[in-house]
């Protein structure tokens, strides 16, 4: 496990990375996983709200499942992700819909912020943190492809629980 830090740490030549990876056992296939809590063992501890630790056009996929919700700049975060991807490279981001249909009907009674703020901070989710953001497909699409991403795939529409997106950079 690496941690950059005020000494930088040489990575290894990495070219499939999953941001927010989680346990081990969560980590997408060959990839090299960024996690910001230390207790998750991701081969690097890192806060990617910060930016991504390497250099531009040098990584050839990026996944992001379940964990752009949690970070406080996700558009930045996506650019830099469209940063560091070459020519061709894609990316698979998956977030949870806030037009999941029980969502929708807990907005008819209850401030959705609130209630994921809460439910976030239930002692089996602590080590998610809170979401700072609730994303719509259309939303999620929008921000993409704003950013120079091109969709080649797409899962989830109004009411499905989860939104999957597959972009690449041309």
């Amino acid at each position: 496990m690496h941690s950059l830090g005020a000494a930088a740490v040489e990575l290894p030549a990495v070219k499939r990375i999953d941001i927010g990876c989680g346990e081990p056992e969560q980590k997408f296939r060959d990839c090299y996983g960024l996690d910001v809590n230390p207790d998750n063992r991701p081969d690097l501890v890192w806060d990617c709200d910060r930016g991504l630790p390497f250099a531009d056009a040098t990584l050839d996929f990026i996944n992001s499942d379940n964990s752009l919700e949690h970070l406080k700049h996700p558009y930045f975060v996506l650019e830099e992700c469209h940063r560091c991807l070459r020519r061709g490279g894609t990316m698979r981001v998956v977030v949870p819909n806030a037009q999941y249909f029980p969502t929708l009907l807990l907005a008819l009674v209850y401030d959705i912020d609130r209630y994921f703020f809460w439910y976030m901070r239930l002692p089996f989710k602590r080590a998610r943190g809170v979401h700072y953001v609730l994303f719509t497909p259309h939303f999620l699409r929008r921000i993409a492809t704003e950013i120079g991403f091109v969709i080649t795939s797409s899962r989830g529409f109004l009411y499905s629980k989860e939104i999957e997106l597959e972009l690449e950079k041309t």
